[in-house]
């Protein structure tokens, strides 16, 4: 009889994390889903706020590296704030994060949904149509997430070529060949004039609706167990895929943009709605547009299996310090090199039922404003952990974690970036459409946070109970000492 795992197998290099990264928000991605709003309320110059962002989100994966190269443990942001700040500071770090991936798991499937009936010339296909295809889309994803690592390589690669030809190949193209605006286009005097608070100026809502530009780096550390020599390799992963991503977004945004022929073009709705295919079928004939899209849907496809492995990553590894429910079940790893398909068989679940509210038309905006509000805060709870260790005395600068002692003045840099850009994300700005979707994120956070704290506080009974009988609720946990003898190991070879 085979004894089941409870370690899984490191079957990933350093360029897996960093595809993994790479994968999460592609650049396809990134821009396909906030280019349309970005252009509407920030006008052309929306490329200065992408800018902005990244030199933000510069000084936080630089933080969130050299928690990497300390705690190399699946599920980065939960351990990290665990390991800093207590079991129940870093339960409240994941639970934030689980529920920002399980959201944002259905709002990336239906956007890659909605390109699907284009390829295949089937003209108004409704809501209900693309749901089912958005669930087909899940479905792929989970299959390969159960078949094994060697196929996550696999597709992995192929969103890379994807990448390379409908990111870069566009982009080049229509900077050579479609370009109908010149540089002055995008000055900033092109924000447009404003009146009223700060948090409603142009650049300012431009830094905001940037967010999907540079979320998922983070998503290396989610691997770290299964990646070799991690303390080494995953705040690598993260800075490269971050600039990689950069690059090319960047590229991206400028082409799409410069691209734009006139002023009315936007202005039309159905332009407005999704103004990069709108872009492309202008600028390519038929055929080699629907190629396109196919690539475009590759990359949600390959975004969706990696949004996936870090969500079920980040559950597998709350439960195996038994601070979630079924938590034996949950922490299950099966297959020889022990993967856990339960976990991926949840997150898959749960995303599934969350396609319900897809029914509702303008649900898709909502669910994105509030995923990119959740990933700031998920990566505020490890920040602000940090800080509050630097404070107490409890965290020292070792002289082998990334960055050594620079690292003091950038996490600080981050903590204040972090908190300005929630409340900049989460500011209820007047859409037309009433206070409701106004003020969605604010009560999606409200509501999660609510939530939060009724299953945090069953929890927390159970472990006072399993503290007060002399058990335990781990399940399982992991030797680090391995993890500084294979990184002591790598020095010396």
């Amino acid at each position: 009889m085979t004894t089941a795992p409870t370690v899984m197998k490191r079957e990933f290099t350093m360029f897996s994390a960093l595809s993994v990264a790479f994968a999460f928000v592609s650049p396809i991605v990134a821009v396909y889903s906030v280019l349309g709003i970005g252009l509407s309320a920030s006008g052309p110059s929306f490329v200065w706020g992408g800018l902005a962002l990244y030199a933000g989100q510069f000084v936080l994966v630089l933080t969130l590296g050299i928690l990497a190269s300390k705690w190399a443990d699946s599920g980065g942001i939960y351990q990290w704030s665990r390991r800093l700040l207590g079991h129940r500071y870093g339960w409240f770090a994941s639970w934030v994060y689980i529920c920002t991936l399980l959201i944002t798991l259905p709002a990336v499937a239906y956007a890659g949904a909605v390109l699907l009936p284009p390829i295949f010339d089937i003209p108004d296909a409704g809501h209900v149509a693309v749901t089912w295809l958005a669930v087909g889309l899940l479905a792929f994803s989970t299959i390969v997430n159960l078949a094994g690592r060697g196929f996550i390589k696999v597709l992995v690669v192929g969103v890379i070529v994807a990448e390379a030809i409908g990111s870069v190949g566009v982009a080049v193209w229509l900077l050579f060949f479609e370009r109908h605006q010149t540089l002055d286009y995008i000055s900033p005097a092109n924000l447009g004039d404003f009146q009223g608070l700060f948090f409603s100026a142009p650049f300012i809502m431009a830094i905001a609706f940037s967010s999907y530009f540079a979320i998922g780096f983070e998503s290396a550390s989610s691997i770290a167990e299964e990646v070799q020599r991690p303390k080494r390799a995953v705040p690598k992963a993260m800075v490269v895929s971050f600039f990689a991503i950069m690059i090319i977004v960047m590229l991206s945004t400028l082409a799409f943009t410069l691209a734009v022929p006139s002023d009315a073009f936007l202005q039309d709705p159905d332009n407005a709605a999704d103004p990069a295919v709108a872009i492309l079928a202008m600028s390519f004939p038929a055929p080699v547009f629907r190629g396109i899209l196919a690539l475009f849907v590759i990359a949600f496809a390959a975004s969706l299996m990696t949004i996936q492995i870090t969500a079920s990553r980040l559950i597998w590894a709350t439960a195996r310090n038994g601070e979630l429910p079924f938590a034996r079940k949950l922490t299950a790893l099966s297959g020889d090199t022990g993967l856990p398909r339960t976990a991926v068989l949840v997150a898959a679940v749960l995303a599934a039922l969350l396609f319900i509210p897809f029914q509702n038309e303008g649900i898709q905006m909502a669910l994105i404003s509030f995923s990119s509000v959740g990933f700031f805060i998920s990566f505020l709870f490890p920040v602000l952990g940090l800080a509050i260790a630097r404070v107490r005395g409890s965290w020292r600068d070792e002289p082998g974690l990334f960055l050594g002692r620079a690292g003091r003045v950038v996490s600080w840099l981050a903590l204040v970036w972090l908190l300005f850009q929630i409340v900049n994300v989460a500011w209820p700005r007047e859409t037309g459409a009433g206070w409701a979707t106004d003020w969605s994120t604010i009560i999606g956070v409200g509501v999660v946070g609510v939530l939060g704290v009724i299953v945090e506080a069953w929890v927390h009974r159970k472990r006072l109970h399993a503290a007060s009988t002399g058990s335990t609720i781990v399940v399982f946990e992991r030797d680090e000492s391995e993890d500084d003898i294979e990184e002591f190991n790598s020095v010396r070879a």
